[in-house]
């Protein structure tokens, strides 16, 4: 001061001096001021509040971090420039009510941010109330997805997002092939978590089976109630996503229970997985998470971190008679962090001379609750830049880098721990690029994959569901439980990893067969937990219950009676070739009968005289060509072209001939009455089906009328039908053809398959045992076991699959027509290579025309006479 810094005489030395002394003093004094005025002044204390679970596990780590950055910050002279921070801890007590109830408390009491609250359900409504009066909250432990939406504007987030957390978990499920889960989760960390589970495995072919919220206070015999429920979901895959304490309770019964055995898989996340490393002296606990795994922030190694750490193991020490581990969870480091990303920001915000100031909030009538407390909270004048301080931390601190983004902490590095012993490893890293490291040892000590599923321990055994019908025992035997489809089922069961305890249940009257659309929708109705026999794979039916692997494969055939064919008739040797054939070769015929005469008529006397011989001579000729056994000879060189290639067509043409004849009037030729399905649905013949089969429908769908349809239920209701005339053919599957067959051999198969269908066992929708029962389907299909049962069971049904085929073709012009064609373009060039060597005689003038013409009229009759006779 100034006055400090001048020493004034006594005043009573001099009365007259004092106006001086004031004169010179005011002066001064206005300059203090003034200089006072310009120096900002900052603010003694600050208020920061903590909304804390005090008596959980994390709160009280989170408690004692806190306590310790707020040491080090009010110790450390490069920040806040001598402003003290004060702590104010609320006790939330992981509940809602209680934690609004406790952040307005702090809210009255001035404080400027809060770190918290500890539970995302608390954080849901103080979050609320924060963006109402400004005030910004850092939360390291509330780590529900939904609080990075826009309403909660001031919810500021310093720890990984259960989102990020789900996305790991979703890629470890399918790293392993696991295709179903269970989640189960507390409610005061929210239903968010949860929520990006199944965003996370949406399309991947894993299913949610059960998802179970426990409130945090649950009994004992509740957590035993879950636990039965969950031993009857067939799921051995659990997400656990919960607090501490509800964990340590819930793992301690699931152990206790049998389900912590060889083949379970239990994935926790950070909310249990921080802490796993500290419970060291807890034995019941560390007995009960013996391979379990867990999600966890990566925390990198720093000499911050390590001083932090030598801090804490001496306040650890420095107390007596308590229980505290030395390790800390990450959850207390990020509370540490918590504080400091506060004080960074306030530092920031009080360099800019900036009032800490509260003003009242807007007046509410009194009837609209202008009285309560939540309408009297305070404004923080100036708390949007002090959340802008916040969001733009840019620091390293004990956990690594310090940034957000849209309110939430950056990076996406997290590390995959396994409990063995007392000591929690790391077995893998997870980013958008990394994978899992397999080297994990699951609860039971075993190091094999679990699969993911076993046969749920509900207490009663399975109730499968067989078509009771009337014939057809070969397939389904409901009398003594044999058959077929019944071999085939216990023989898969076999091959299961775990056995299954069932009881086969008959449905139908056994009078007629059943509807199949009625038993499986049985499995709907829970009257069965399955379907076995020989039910086709439809896509109706696929659509409510899920299929094994097809175990028979057949398709749809038409069966129709068979009749012996006319071959063997006075006309039966016309047979072998069409009437276009028939014309074609005749006409071919006489064309080259024409051509050789053109060729030879000049110049061989076999093909001269007159007309009439001539004709006579080229019919003889070129019908001899048919036995090779023609007199003429053929002289000219163009003419032996012809007659060659001829020959070779004849050749052919008379084998083929020959060939088709023997097997029309040797073979007896059996006909079906009706071709193909085709013929089938253009006429109008009834046709027979297996009652209860989806046949009906697809002829329907087909375009054929309800009124030629008539259902049967056995075989020899077939065979009665079409020997009275009532039917003229059946369709039915393959395999149930096969049997008739075998049985009536006057009988066959028209025309090809119409469809491809399968037979599989039916079982609820998401149902792990259907995909157990494929793979080992697949396994009896390999080793040829399934075939074994075939021909065991089906063996003389299937030797007769073929029926009798149709062998009615004729033999076509198209089958002949290049030998056609060869003939014929050898002929016309023969013959056009004739006339062109025909040479052109010179004209004979008119006159000596017409004196030739005279003489040959008086001299013809005697010309013989005058004919020297020789000695010839």
């Amino acid at each position: 001061m100034v006055g400090s810094a001048w020493r004034f005489s006594s005043l009573g030395s001099s009365s007259q001096c004092f106006p001086m002394y004031l004169l010179l003093l005011v002066p001064l004094i206005l300059v203090e001021i003034t200089n006072a005025a310009a120096t900002p002044q900052r603010v003694g204390t600050v208020k920061v509040g903590t909304l804390l679970a005090t008596e959980s596990w994390i709160g009280m780590e989170a408690l004692r971090a806190l306590q310790l950055a707020l040491q080090n910050i009010n110790n450390d002279t490069t920040i806040l420039n001598g402003t003290i921070l004060e702590l104010v801890v609320a006790n939330s007590n992981c509940s809602a009510f209680q934690g609004a109830a406790a952040a307005i408390e702090l809210f009255k009491d001035d404080v400027v941010a809060i770190v918290g609250p500890q539970t995302s359900v608390a954080s849901y409504f103080v979050a609320q109330m924060a963006a109402a009066s400004q005030i910004p909250l850092v939360s390291f432990t509330a780590t529900d997805p939904s609080l990075s939406q826009d309403q909660y504007s001031y919810f500021v987030r310093l720890a990984h997002s259960d989102k990020l957390q789900m996305d790991a978990i979703a890629d470890i499920i399918q790293y392993f092939g696991w295709r179903q889960v269970i989640a189960l989760y507390s409610n005061d960390l929210g239903t968010g978590g949860i929520d990006a589970l199944d965003d996370a495995l949406s399309g991947t072919g894993v299913k949610v089976v059960l998802r179970e919220g426990l409130n945090p206070g649950i009994s004992r015999d509740g957590i035993e109630t879950v636990l039965e429920q969950l031993s009857k979901q067939g799921s051995t895959i659990f997400i656990l996503h919960m607090s501490v304490s509800l964990s340590r309770r819930l793992l301690i019964e699931a152990y206790n229970v049998g389900l912590m055995n060889i083949g379970y898989v239990w994935i926790v996340t950070e909310a249990t997985a921080s802490i796993l490393d500290t419970i060291f002296l807890d034995d019941e606990f560390v007995r009960s998470v013996q391979g379990v795994i867990g999600i966890r922030s990566v925390i990198p190694e720093s000499p911050q971190l390590q001083v932090f750490m030598n801090q804490w193991k001496r306040s650890i020490l420095s107390e007596k008679n308590i229980y505290a581990p030395a390790l800390i969870s990450s959850y207390g480091l990020y509370a540490y962090d918590s504080l400091w990303t506060i004080a960074k920001a306030l530092d920031i915000f009080l360099n800019q001379n900036l009032n800490i100031s509260f003003l009242p909030s807007k007046r509410f009538p009194d009837d609209a609750g202008g009285q309560t407390d939540l309408a009297n909270l305070k404004v923080f004048q100036t708390g949007p830049v002090l959340l802008q301080g916040i969001l733009g931390a840019n620091f390293t601190g004990i956990t690594g880098k310090i940034q957000f983004d849209n309110r939430d902490l950056m990076g996406s590095a997290l590390k995959i721990v396994n409990m063995v012993g007392k000591d929690v490893r790391a077995v893998g890293y997870w980013n958008n690029d990394t994978r899992l490291s397999r080297n994990i040892i699951w609860p039971g000590g075993s190091t094999q994959i679990p699969r993911g599923w076993m046969f749920p321990r509900t207490g009663y055994p399975l109730k499968i569901g067989l078509p009771n019908k009337k014939g057809y025992s070969e397939f389904v035997n409901v009398t003594n439980d044999t058959g077929f489809c019944i071999a085939v089922f216990e023989a898969a069961c076999q091959l299961l990893p775990y056995s299954i305890n069932y009881t086969f249940k008959p449905f139908g009257s056994g009078s007629t067969n059943p509807s199949y659309d009625d038993l499986i929708h049985g499995i709907i109705t829970k009257e069965f937990d399955a379907v076995v026999g020989d039910v086709t794979i439809t896509p109706q039916r696929a659509k409510i219950v899920d299929f094994t692997q097809p175990y028979a494969t057949a398709g749809l055939v038409v069966l129709v009676p068979i009749k012996q064919s006319a071959s063997n008739n006075a006309w039966a040797f016309t047979r072998p070739f069409t009437l276009t054939m028939w014309l074609t070769t005749l006409a071919f015929f006489l064309f080259s009968g024409v051509v050789v005469w053109i060729l030879e008529h000049k110049k061989n006397e076999d093909f001269r005289g007159r007309p009439k011989k001539q004709a006579v001579n080229i019919l003889w000729f070129i019908f001899s060509t048919l036995f090779f056994a023609q007199r003429e000879e053929v002289k000219s060189t163009l003419g032996k072209v012809v007659v060659i290639i001829w020959l070779f067509v004849v050749l052919i043409i008379t084998s083929s001939y020959t060939a088709s004849l023997t097997s029309n009037l040797t073979v007896q030729q059996l006909l079906p009455t009706i071709q193909n399905i085709g013929f089938l649905l253009a006429s109008d013949v009834r046709i027979g089906y297996q009652s209860g089969s989806f046949v009906r429908n697809y002829l329907i769908q087909l375009g054929t009328a309800e009124s030629r349809l008539r259902d049967f239920s056995s075989p020899q209701e077939y065979y009665e039908a079409m020997k009275r005339g009532s039917i003229g053919a059946v369709v039915d599957e393959l395999s149930y053809v096969q049997l008739f067959l075998s049985q009536h051999s006057d009988y066959t198969i028209a025309g090809p398959e119409i469809m491809e269908v399968g037979w599989g066992f039916a079982f609820p929708k998401g149902s792990q045992l259907a995909i157990d029962l494929s793979e080992a389907i697949l396994q009896l299909s390999e080793s040829t076991q399934l075939q074994r049962i075939h021909d065991y069971w089906l063996g003389n049904a299937s030797s007769s699959s073929v029926g009798v085929g149709t062998n009615n073709s004729k033999l076509g012009l198209t089958t002949f027509w290049g030998l056609f064609l060869i003939t014929g373009v050898t002929s016309v060039m023969c013959s056009m290579c004739y006339y062109a060597r025909i040479p052109n005689p010179n004209p004979i003038p008119s006159s000596a025309r017409s004196q030739c013409s005279s003489m040959h009229a008086s001299h013809t009759p005697n010309a013989q006479q005058q004919l020297p006779i020789s000695n010839k």
